[in-house]
């Protein structure tokens, strides 16, 4: 495992692609009642460990965590509203993600720029909604919040960002029939399971130069290019209603170690 310690609380630990461990203590949660902990992984081709993660709801639920030594995490119990969007840190790199249904969500550079394609698609033309616009939104308007997160709508969200990293792929000079091999396993990226070494950890392993920076940031050129993209998309209907509160979240256990 290597790891580069960075000037804050936070330690980025990369470790290379192979076994994970376990999971990550969780935040407790407030209230009683029976709610969902979200699970997930925090990568980019290698995982990232000690990032601080924070979901957002619709129906004003809050969700936190912390990452283990193989990336993945477990947040405080909560009921909520979907969706739940929010970002994971590490030091000086920041991933988004989101959560449309189920209570699995990854951040990766994939739902980075699944995000980005959601804050422009949100709103008409070539205007895009900041994170906490978009946090906003679906708090008071929960026509908007129960449209955004439909089967259709996402599957529209996530075909827009492989479409852009696929076009990029055979502009860098991939033939069509491999750049379709690379995101073939790309699947659910926001919400399917994964561990580092498997099929979708290779597809960022894969896609590291063609949508990163060396540090693990996004390149300016694919932000810019999925953002594009996503203002073409239409925005899911809103109305005026006030989004929904959810029951009452549950107290958060306690995870186990990374292994």
């Amino acid at each position: 495992m290597t790891r580069v310690v960075v000037p804050s609380l936070a330690v980025l630990a990369l470790t290379a692609c192979g076994g994970g461990g376990g999971g990550s203590d969780n935040a407790g949660g407030s209230g009683t009642g029976v709610g969902i902990a979200v699970n997930g992984t925090v990568a980019r081709g290698a995982a990232i460990s000690n990032a601080t993660i924070r979901l957002s709801c619709a129906n004003g639920a809050e969700l936190t965590g912390a990452s283990a030594a193989d990336g993945t995490f477990t947040t405080n119990r909560a009921a909520v509203v979907y969706p739940c969007i929010g970002t994971a840190t590490a030091g000086n790199l920041t991933y988004r993600g989101v959560l449309f249904t189920n209570s699995t969500a990854n951040f990766t550079p994939l739902t980075d720029l699944l995000v980005q394609t959601v804050l422009a698609a949100s709103v008409s033309g070539t205007a895009s909604l900041t994170l906490q616009e978009f946090i906003t939104k679906i708090r008071t308007d929960s026509t908007f919040a129960a449209n955004v997160s439909t089967t259709t709508i996402v599957a529209r969200f996530r075909t827009t960002v492989l479409n852009v990293i696929k076009s990029q792929l055979i502009a860098s000079g991939k033939t069509e029939a491999e750049a379709s091999a690379i995101l073939a396993a790309a699947g659910n990226f926001e919400g399917q399971s994964f561990i580092i070494g498997s099929d979708l950890d290779k597809v960022l392993d894969n896609l590291a130069t063609t949508i990163q920076n060396s540090d693990g940031s996004l390149r300016s050129i694919i932000l810019a290019l999925i953002k594009a993209a996503g203002d073409l998309l239409a925005p899911p209907a809103s109305g005026t209603a006030t989004g929904g509160t959810g029951g009452t979240g549950g107290t958060g256990g306690t995870g186990g170690t990374g292994g």
